[in-house]
């Protein structure tokens, strides 16, 4: 089946996040069946929500969802690895962000940059002041804890518009902002929030390779 043209870019995940999406999908079917609500589903988004702001292996409950074989692990260092780090801020973000909602807060193919973004309709070039400084934030991180402390406020912000992010794409960048430094994360979220992405390419023209993010 060919995808709808209205539907967003997807990109590959990388190991992390595609355990991320994965589990997320998974409790999110499971929170927002209509049918049945799984008491299970409500309780492990209740304990990842407390892990919010924590370090990875403070809160032992959650360990079943915030870490995984497929994540890289150096046996010298007893410490949380970069994956660990990155699959427990996404998916205890994503706990706060489908708190209370009846829709689906974890949508593939929506960017940080664009979901941002999107909680403002009117003209490009009068973008609301909070909403600016709030994105501006995301880039005034000196550690990974500063990231994902502005990382919880632009979730609440999203949450309350009932925008949608990607969370898989976001625990991968979230592994390269630690690996590789900010810099070529922070330029896609930018793209994003500015617009500046070239619509999908026709059928007939090759698309230019790119760096995942």
């Amino acid at each position: 089946m060919t995808a709808s043209s209205t539907e967003p870019r997807t990109r590959a995940l990388g190991s992390v996040g595609t355990v991320v999406d994965q589990r997320v999908s998974d409790l999110q079917n499971r929170f927002l069946n209509p049918d049945y609500r799984d008491p299970a589903a409500v309780a492990a988004l209740a304990r990842l929500r407390r892990g919010a702001g924590k370090e990875p292996g403070e809160l032992l409950d959650i360990l079943e969802y915030t870490v995984s074989p497929a994540f890289f692990v150096d046996d010298r260092d007893t410490g949380p690895s970069i994956d660990e780090r990155a699959a427990h801020v996404a998916l205890t973000l994503f706990a706060v962000h489908q708190q209370s909602r009846g829709e689906r807060m974890h949508r593939r193919g929506r960017g940080l940059g664009d979901a941002l973004r999107s909680l403002h309709t009117g003209a490009p070039n009068d973008i609301p002041d909070p909403l600016l400084r709030r994105f501006r934030m995301l880039g005034t991180a000196d550690s990974f804890t500063e990231l994902t402390h502005h990382l919880r406020g632009a979730v609440q912000l999203l949450r309350a518009g009932g925008v949608a992010l990607d969370y898989g794409r976001l625990a991968d960048q979230l592994v390269a902002w630690q690996r590789f430094g900010p810099d070529h994360v922070q330029l896609t979220w930018g793209r994003e929030f500015y617009r500046t992405l070239r619509t999908a390419p026709a059928a007939d023209q090759p698309a230019d390779d790119q760096p995942s993010a």
